[in-house]
């Protein structure tokens, strides 16, 4: 994904804070219906992975259930 310079964070310690301080996401999905965007808690593990995990939990009739996410 392109990120302008002014956009960029090189430092992982301050998106490590950033993730921890600000832990609602937004989990954006494609159905049949398109694009969908919901506000889910998520929880930041730096002792996995390269770059860590992110860990959220949906209770939804929805498609997006449990999931994990791979910091790349």
């Amino acid at each position: 994904m392109y990120v302008p310079a002014h956009f960029d964070e090189p430092s992982r310690e301050v998106l490590y804070e950033l993730i921890e301080n600000s832990a609602l996401g937004m989990l954006i999905t494609h159905g049949r219906s398109g694009l969908d965007a919901n506000h889910i808690p998520f929880e930041l593990d730096t002792s996995q992975g390269e770059n860590g995990t992110l860990y959220s939990c949906a209770t939804s009739t929805r498609a997006e259930g449990k999931c994990t996410f791979s910091l790349e």
